[in-house]
């Protein structure tokens, strides 16, 4: 394989999803049948063919996943027990499989699936412990903890409190990852020791630290495949992410520390590289580009410092440990077949945890522990070296599902609800009552009601009927002081008009009307550009200014008499969100702020709010986010995408992702689809088609807008067949010099935007693109567009490569 010198030159070659998948086929055609239960003498429940089974499935192509499948099958019996698999040995490494059955499941909801993932659970639940909670490795290994286990027991775990709802069990995951980092981890080396004997009474523990003495590679790729993969499970603002996103900087720091230099692979005794008898070794080398890869690909890690070695490893894999047959099939060699501490192994020597024990272990081909890192790693530098296209919206699309709910109504009148009336206390108990009951449909009936805030529960759709008006109070005490994100930063102050607080399937459904009531004598009043400072600024910038020096949420109090205007729909970690048909008008603030919330569907909604900063939808620190077939016609943007702001954004640490953004109008408005200015947790994966924007008071259709305050990466955006009537400023605005400017230490990035099929009718320029040296802007694309109406000359300032492909630019005809 060429030597690389950029993300590009895998391009020149055998891609790596086709190494996977060469990879994947070989072995599949190696095994046949005889990993599945009653296919050989010695197939079973095992972890191998467990890792081997989540890889196919990642890959997610027809003949993965049917064998995995089938393999999966073949050990879940009707009844849900699991062949060869015993409980009562408490070996975490029979957990692993687990993941592939959670993938299954998800797809299935079969119940014996569901009854074999109790039984996994319940093993866990039982798992003998270290007296600070540490899973033992197994019932016959007593006090220690290994970090093979890591990944084991925690993916799966993770898992299964994602998709069964057991917030406890992301306790537990957390806390298994930190105790390791505890026990294990050598900050004179950057690495971690293969286990920790509690008692330090094991042969191979250090007697005065209970550590094993030396750094094996693979018990730290399995640690570090651990962490990635529990990261995508564990809610994005636990209380210990940050914590376990800092372990994994060190442990990324000392992997790369200790990457050859030469031909980009990893050691067996990782610290020791050229010692006599040591050798480079493919499973820990694929773990790590793998688990590196990933971290990148997700953010938890910054890119460009990570990137040289994972290309770098990457190419090591495919040279060093790759051998092709005559008939096509690929083989991973120098896969260390086995190791672990205590007793003996299979050639009677102590399992001592020395250095001469580590390279006694038979060195083998094609072992399953280094076969599914070697897909899994494929799978991920195909992701990082082939920027992200039009498919990628249709894998966010087939996540998205919007709740479905009971069939079952609660008209607010019977809870006492009369038109014309407060009519706050009866929807709060319908609202209850049916959240109780098991879910379904709060009523609001036609007519006109009067409301103060309403905090939506589970399972319950609040229904705005067609002839509904819900109108509410413009009294600021009638909105309680709740947790809540205020431009960017987190704080106490007061609840959203609609809010939800860590809420699973919740709707606001209906044809009827929303009406916020606000205007200059009220809301709108707070921040009144004519009132010179406007009253919300002394809050807005003590607001700011704790952000900044870290005070603690709990302490950063406002509320009344701080004239920090709520928002109207605001739901705050939540799982399953649907806001369909609904009108929107005299917003406070914002419309509608999904907030750290998951899988959300905006569809068919109308708003019309012209107050100060009535942007119509601001998904922040959300992921898959469907908007679709609505109405914007706003005083600020249509739709504005965040993930927090300055430092506090940076300290909670997400990012908008996976955003679908289809046929919707966008009228009045700063921009049609902007994203920032609160952009410090960065946003990927932007998907805008079919939409149509134009109005007199319309000033870009795409804009980003960041500083070097702000910062944060902004990448992966895509709009297409998008129709664009007037436009005051530029089709695409790319604004670095937004608010602070070049002042701050976090220049922005602005990565991979790719318009196709645009076109527009009267804009004064294409493009209004200021940067600033430190920034990058690259990878800008226009193609098949067509600009009529151009009065001024495009302005690009301190950017990259911004390249036109069948371009039509029109000048304005003069009358």
């Amino acid at each position: 394989m060429a030597a690389l010198t950029g993300i590009t030159a895998f391009a020149a070659e055998v891609t790596p999803l086709e190494w996977s998948r060469r990879m994947a086929e070989s072995e599949m055609a190696r095994r046949g049948d005889t990993l599945f239960n009653g296919g050989s003498p010695t197939a079973k429940w095992d972890y191998t063919s467990g890792l081997f089974a989540h890889a196919l499935l990642t890959m997610d192509e027809p003949a993965t996943t049917a064998y995995a499948t089938k393999l999966v099958d073949s050990f879940i019996q009707p009844d849900g027990s699991i062949a060869t698999y015993n409980a009562a040995d408490s070996n975490i490494d029979m957990i692993t499989p687990g993941r592939a059955v959670l993938a299954l499941y998800e797809k299935t909801h079969e119940e014996r699936l569901k009854t074999a993932l109790g039984h996994l659970r319940e093993q866990l639940a039982q798992q003998p412990r270290t007296s600070d909670g540490g899973f033992w490795h197994k019932q016959r290994y007593p006090y220690q903890m290994w970090l093979d286990g890591l990944y084991m027991g925690s993916p799966f775990l993770a898992g299964y409190g994602r998709i069964f709802h057991e917030p406890a069990a992301f306790d537990d995951v957390t806390k298994q990852i930190l105790l390791m980092d505890r026990h294990a981890y050598d900050p004179k080396s950057g690495l971690f020791y293969h286990a920790w004997d509690e008692k330090h009474v094991q042969s191979w523990a250090n007697p005065d630290t209970g550590r094993s003495p030396n750094f094996w590679g693979r018990s730290i790729g399995w640690y570090a495949m651990a962490i990635v993969d529990c990261l995508d499970e564990l809610p994005p603002d636990h209380r210990d992410v940050k914590a376990v996103r800092e372990v994994l900087g060190r442990l990324a720091d000392g992997i790369v520390r200790h990457q050859d230099p030469q031909c980009g692979s990893w050691w067996q005794v990782m610290d020791k590289g050229g010692r006599e008898g040591n050798y480079l070794e493919s499973s820990a080398s694929s773990m790590f580009v793998y688990a590196l890869t990933k971290a990148i690909n997700r953010g938890y890690v910054p890119r460009d410092k990570y990137l040289p070695a994972v290309l770098k490893g990457y190419e090591g894999l495919v040279k060093n440990f790759i051998r092709t047959d005559a008939d096509g099939r690929v083989n991973l060699t120098h896969v260390c077949e086995v190791a672990g501490l205590g007793s003996t192994s299979a050639s009677g020597k102590p399992r001592d945890g020395s250095y001469a024990y580590y390279l006694s272990e038979p060195i083998v081909e094609n072992d399953l522990k280094g076969v599914g890192p070697f897909i899994l790693a494929g799978l991920e530098i195909q992701k990082l070296v082939t920027p992200d296209d039009w498919n990628g919206a249709a894998k966010i699309l087939a996540r998205i599902h919007a709740p479905e709910f009971p069939a079952r109504d609660f008209a607010i009148t019977d809870f006492g609800a009369k038109p014309g009336s407060d009519c706050t206390a009866a929807i709060r108990a319908a609202i209850t009552a049916c959240h109780d009951g098991g879910g379904g449909k709060v009523v609001i009936p036609p007519g006109e009601w009067l409301t103060g805030a309403i905090h939506l529960l589970g399972n319950v759709n609040l229904h705005v009927s067609t002839g509904a008006i819900l109108k509410f109070s413009t009294t600021p005490t009638d909105y309680p002081v709740v947790f809540t994100r205020w431009e960017g930063t987190e704080c106490m102050n007061y609840s959203a008009l609609i809010d939800a607080m860590d809420q699973e399937n919740i709707a606001v459904t209906g044809s009827g009307t929303l009406d916020g009531q606000a205007d200059l004598t009220n809301w709108w009043g707070w921040n009144d550009k004519k009132q010179k400072p406007a009253r919300q600024q002394e809050a807005r910038n003590r607001l700011a200014a704790m952000g900044e020096s870290g005070v603690p949420v709990a302490e950063r109090k406002f509320g009344e008499g701080a004239f920090l205007r709520p928002n109207f729909i605001q739901f705050y970690r939540c799982r399953n969100v649907l806001i369909e048909s609904v009108k929107i008008v005299r917003s406070p603030m914002w419309e509608l702020h999904p907030v750290l919330s998951q899988n959300v569907t905006v569809r068919g909604v109308k708003i019309s709010s012209h107050g100060p900063n009535n942007d119509g939808c601001d998904p922040e620190s959300s992921r898959d986010v469907l908007i679709e077939d609505c109405l914007f016609d706003t005083g600020d943007d249509c739709i504005a995408i965040k993930s927090g702001r300055n430092n506090d954004g940076r300290r909670v640490n997400v990012p908008s992702e996976n955003l679908i953004i289809r046929r919707c109008e966008m009228k009045d408005g700063h921009g049609g689809v902007v994203l920032g200015s609160e952009i410090s947790g960065s946003v990927r994966n932007v998907f805008i088609e079919d939409c149509k924007m134009d109005s007199p008071n319309l000033d870009r259709a795409l804009r980003f807008k960041s500083n070097a305050k702000r910062g944060g990466v902004l990448e992966n955006v895509f709009m297409r067949n998008v129709k664009i009537g007037h436009v005051g400023e530029a089709v695409l605005t790319i604004d670095f010099l937004y608010e602070e400017g070049a002042k701050g230490e976090y220049p922005p990035t602005v990565r991979n935007v790719q318009l196709d099929g645009i076109s527009s009718e009267d804009s004064p320029r294409v493009l209004h693109v200021r940067g600033f040296e430190g920034a990058t802007i690259q990878g800008v694309s226009i193609s098949n567009s067509t600009f009529r109406g151009l009065t001024d000359p495009d302005i690009v300032e301190h950017a990259g490569s911004i390249k036109f492909d069948h371009v039509t630019r029109e000048p304005k005809i003069k009358p």
